[in-house]
């Protein structure tokens, strides 16, 4: 097989199978991006991180673990399905990586919000709470 006909055909399954992941998880991913950022910009910054941070994982350890033959002839030896295996094994492993690191920064920011929202309402909760009795029964 030519060795650029295969590396480019690794590319377009990392590329592809990186798109097929972010069909799956954009609907849900700017509903839960829009909650916590609290605005319709940063939500865009945040969507667009995530679909370059899940296109560019898996393209990094596919093409820093592309079968190409540096004199060894391993290329020649290697059965395509063998070079798909492991392109599909890279890009899924780099498609976790990505979901993984992304997963985390939105982790960390929902539970930010989660406890911000927690303060706002205590001191309203303390207020409610702090009307005499004398008060609730007259009214």
């Amino acid at each position: 097989m030519n060795e650029l006909i295969v590396f480019l055909v690794q590319i377009a399954i990392a590329f592809f199978m990186s798109l097929l992941v972010l069909h799956l998880l954009n609907p849900f991913l700017r509903d839960v991006l829009r909650d916590t950022c609290g605005t319709e910009h940063s939500a865009d910054f945040w969507t667009r991180f995530t679909q370059l941070m899940m296109v560019i994982a898996p393209l990094v350890i596919v093409i820093f673990n592309a079968e190409l033959s540096s004199g060894t002839g391993l290329l020649q030896i290697a059965k395509p399905a063998y070079i798909l295996q492991q392109t599909m094994l890279q890009t899924l492993l780099g498609s976790l990586v990505g979901l993984m690191f992304v997963g985390r920064i939105i982790y960390r920011a929902v539970l930010e919000t989660v406890e911000r929202d927690r303060a706002a309402l205590q001191p309203q909760t303390a207020v409610a709470n702090s009307v005499p009795n004398d008060e609730v029964a007259q009214t």
